[in-house]
């Protein structure tokens, strides 16, 4: 009787000791699926069909390792690729803003609108009038007609400020801009003040105190750049230059007294207000 009940009792331990080794990998046998199988056996509590990553998991779980997970071994999906290696290059928002469209077709929902002079990271992917870009890291659309190679003229605001904006016409802010972007050295500007051209904001002061070699450079940029900036007349150093008689060159003028009247400290340029076609 008592050799019954000490036979029993040691089946018993056995029972539970097979049931404790085998709840790990019972429970790994979750995330596992279908395709492994475990085999018990006195001698060899669990064995795993399966391939040999799984059977690494299961000798993992067997010794107490509980933290690893299966999306370690699979690769990554296509989505979850790096925005970064879609980037073939960037293309600038022109002097208009530009709608991002979710797909290449006006009928697609708008998601955002970009501001001139926009940097945008391109694809190099266009579809008929449409061009590719990376818009929050996915690839959108935009009209190719909106953006450009070259960052447009006077699409920046300068960096210290816009303060002496105010007032001043779209083709006013326009030179600001320009000769801001391309000149830091300026520091100092007469923008809406006084009467005349300045007080209809079409007129804008650039100030280079005794630089003048800074002042003919900045002269001759704006008339370089009169078209794309609505400039209508640019006064330096005593001298006239007018789009209406732009074959004459630089027409003198006669002394108004003071080298701040005569425009030797300041390149004094006037705009149309709203004509620019810069970008």
């Amino acid at each position: 009787m008592a050799s019954a009940r000490h036979k029993h009792a040691a089946a018993a331990r056995r029972r539970r000791s097979l049931t404790q080794m085998a709840l790990p990998a019972a429970g790994l046998l979750t995330i596992l699926g279908t395709s492994t199988a475990v085999v018990m056996s006195d001698s060899s509590p669990v064995r795993a069909v399966a391939d040999g990553a799984d059977r690494d998991l299961i000798a993992a779980a067997m010794q107490g390792d509980h933290t690893i997970s299966r999306s370690a071994e699979r690769p990554p999906l296509p989505n979850e690729a790096a925005a970064d290696d879609r980037v073939k290059g960037h293309l600038y928002v022109g002097q208009v803003p530009v709608d991002v469209f979710a797909d290449a077709a006006k009928g697609s929902p708008v998601l955002a609108t970009l501001k001139p002079g926009t940097k945008v990271d391109v694809t190099g992917k266009t579809s008929g009038s449409w061009t590719q870009i990376m818009h929050k890291d996915v690839p959108r659309w935009v009209l190719s007609a909106g953006v450009g190679k070259k960052q447009p003229l006077g699409s920046a605001p300068c960096p210290g400020g816009s303060s002496v904006e105010s007032g001043l016409q779209p083709d006013t802010i326009l030179v600001h801009r320009a000769v801001c972007a391309a000149f830091p050295a300026v520091a100092r500007w007469g923008g809406r003040s006084g009467g005349g051209e300045h007080a209809s904001g079409r007129a804008i002061d650039i100030m280079i105190g005794s630089d003048m070699a800074l002042g003919y450079r900045i002269a001759d940029f704006a008339r370089a750049h009169a078209r794309e900036l609505g400039i209508s007349q640019v006064i330096w150093h005593q001298h006239i230059w007018t789009v209406q008689r732009a074959g004459d060159g630089w027409r003198s003028m006669s002394s108004r007294g003071s080298a701040t009247a005569n425009h030797m400290d300041h390149v004094h340029v006037t705009t149309y207000g709203s004509a620019g076609t810069a970008g």
